[in-house]
C-alpha cells in the first residue's frame, strides 16, 4: 500500500470522481477527510464502504461559499486527521448558460467553487505544511474546458482555466517547501457510468466515455513518490478526446 500514514482530504467526494479518488487512495492505506454540503447520504454512504475494509475516513460538512466556511472545513479536518499530508480539490460547480443569459450570482457562485474554494483551502493547507515542515502535495481537479474554449461553458471553461494557472503559480511558490502542486484535467466522465452508447464518445478516439477510476488512478500517481519530480503540471487524461478535436479543427 503506498499511502499508508498519509492523512488526506478531499473535497466533494460523495460521488463520481470525488469517490473514486477517496475509495482508492483509502484502498493505499490513507486516511481521510470527505466533504459534502448537500449530500449527507452520498457521503456517509463513501464512508460506509471505506470503514468495511477496515480503512479510516470522516464525512464533513463544508459550506465553501464563504472564507469562514472554508477556514471551519479546515479547523475540522485538522481536529480529526491531526495535519494532511494531501489535499485534492476535487468540489466544484458546472453552468452550461450561454454567454448572455449568465447572471452575475451564477458566475460568481461558480467561481467561488471552482477557484476561490481550492486557493484558500489550499492555502490553509500549506501553511500547515510548512509549520511542520513535512512538505506535502496539493492536487486540483481541473478539466479539458479550461484549455480550450467551449460553446455555453463561459463560466465552467473560465474557472478551470484560472485554476490550472493558480496550480502552476502555486507549484512555483511552494516548491521551496517541498510542496508539489499538481492538476487533473478530466475529459468527458460522466458521474454515472452507463452501458448505453453515449454521442458524446463519438469523437474520443480511444472509444469510451472515462470512467472516474481512470481519473482516481491519475491522482494516485499524483500523490506518491512515483511523480516526486513532477509539480506545476497539468494531466490531461480525456481518452485523446483533445488532440482529435485539434486535428478536427485544422482539417
Amino acid at each position: 500500500m503506498r499511502l499508508v500514514g498519509k492523512k488526506v482530504i478531499v473535497t466533494g467526494a460523495n460521488r463520481s470522481i470525488g469517490k473514486a479518488i477517496a475509495l482508492l487512495f483509502a484502498k493505499e492505506g490513507a486516511e481521510l477527510v470527505i466533504s459534502y454540503r448537500s449530500d449527507k447520504k452520498g457521503a456517509e454512504e463513501v464512508v460506509s464502504c471505506i470503514q468495511k475494509t477496515k480503512g479510516v475516513a470522516y464525512a464533513l460538512y463544508a459550506d465553501f461559499s464563504t472564507y469562514e466556511g472554508i477556514e471551519q472545513f479546515y479547523r475540522e479536518s485538522i481536529d480529526v486527521l491531526g495535519h494532511v499530508d494531501i489535499l485534492v480539490n476535487n468540489a466544484g460547480g458546472y453552468n452550461t448558460l450561454g454567454f448572455f443569459d449568465l447572471k452575475p450570482q451564477d458566475f460568481e457562485q461558480l467561481l467561488q467553487v471552482t477557484l476561490m474554494t481550492p486557493f484558500f483551502l489550499s492555502q490553509l493547507v500549506a501553511k500547515g505544511m510548512v509549520e511542520k515542515q513535512t512538505g506535502g502535495n496539493i492536487i486540483n481537479i481541473s478539466s479539458i474546458s479550461g484549455t480550450r474554449p467551449t460553446l455555453n461553458r463561459v463560466a465552467h471553461a473560465s474557472g478551470k482555466a484560472a485554476l490550472n494557472m493558480l496550480t502552476q503559480t502555486m507549484a512555483l511558490e511552494l516548491a521551496q517547501h517541498r510542496i508539489r502542486v499538481n492538476a487533473i484535467a478530466p475529459g468527458y466522465t460522466p458521474y454515472e457510468e452507463s452501458s448505453e452508447l453515449d454521442p458524446s464518445i463519438k469523437d474520443i478516439p480511444l472509444g469510451r466515455a472515462g470512467l472516474p477510476t481512470d481519473q482516481a488512478s491519475t491522482a494516485l500517481f499524483l500523490a506518491t513518490e512515483e511523480s516526486s519530480w513532477m509539480t506545476g503540471q497539468i494531466l490531461t487524461v480525456d481518452g485523446g478526446h483533445s488532440i482529435a478535436l485539434s486535428i478536427k479543427k485544422e482539417s
